[in-house]
């Protein structure tokens, strides 16, 4: 069965091994839309933008802060979640659905919600609704700020309701987007405890699908918005007894590393498609 496949297990939160820090950078191969929460969000990039729309504001922009453009930790640990669980369900692994997700039922190829004592290899990495993960994601921030990432124009696109203010009330069957242009540079870093060089492999394979469009972030991803190439940059290692920088991966080391890490993630899938 899918559930005998065995894991590299971490050691528990009782017991602090090791710290890590993943840096990496990400890079808009296509237009990013993450929408922001208030009006005066959507003032600003109006007054940003500078032109005469045929609208009040644009209707969807950029999520800000401190001057630059974010993307949230939760939106990325989301979409690592995502591909991993639908990587490691199609191989065979035992991979739960939560019950937070409010389904009925439970999908083909996925068990029932963990016992928080014997969790999957997903919800032991990324947690469940009553226990923590391992993986902290910070927010992804855009290296310059807002004012030079704005794409030119606004982008207008057929509306999905019609509830959008517009000066004209026919201007009200379209939508106009001001996203973050193409090639983009947003830093950030995932931090953990205890990880596995199969996790960490995990990673990884993210970064592989990143590079060919197929990891996107923000809205309107079916319209050609979204997807960021991601590329780690250099991996710490910290020992806790005492707390100090135990190794640290970089370039050539990091690259060998990392195919090391992702052999052992390869290897998990290859004895849960056997098993």
């Amino acid at each position: 069965m899918s559930g005998e496949t065995e894991f590299e297990e971490m050691s528990g939160f009782h017991v602090l091994e090791s710290l890590w820090k993943i840096e990496y950078k990400a890079v808009s191969m296509e237009p990013i839309i993450t929408q922001a929460a208030t009006e005066e969000t959507q003032e600003l990039v109006d007054s940003i933008i500078g032109k005469k729309i045929p609208k009040d504001m644009p209707d969807a922009v950029p999520l800000i802060i401190g001057g630059k453009a974010v993307i949230t930790g939760n939106a990325v640990k989301g979409v690592f979640r995502h591909l991993i669980s639908s990587q490691l369900t199609k191989a065979g692994l035992r991979v739960c659905c939560q019950k937070v997700k409010g389904r009925s039922g439970i999908p083909e190829g996925r068990v029932s919600e963990c016992d928080p004592e014997n969790p999957c290899f997903v919800c032991t990495w990324f947690g469940t609704p009553s226990r923590q993960g391992a993986l902290y994601f910070s927010l992804l921030r855009s290296v310059k700020g807002i004012e030079e990432v704005l794409a030119d124009e606004p982008i207008p696109m057929i509306a999905l309701r019609e509830d959008y203010r517009a000066v004209d009330p026919k201007a009200r069957a379209f939508m106009l987007l001001a996203p973050i242009r193409e090639n983009v540079e947003f830093r950030g870093w995932i931090k953990g405890e205890n990880l596995s060089k199969e996790i960490i492999g995990a990673i990884k394979e993210i970064q592989d699908m990143s590079e060919r469009g197929f990891v996107q972030f923000g809205g309107y991803k079916t319209r050609g918005f979204g997807a960021l190439k991601i590329e780690i940059l250099k991996i710490e290692k910290y020992g806790t007894t005492p707390f100090k920088l135990e190794k640290l991966y970089e370039g050539e080391e990091l690259r060998k590393f990392l195919e090391d890490c992702q052999r052992r993630y390869h290897s998990l899938m290859d004895r849960g498609k056997r098993s």
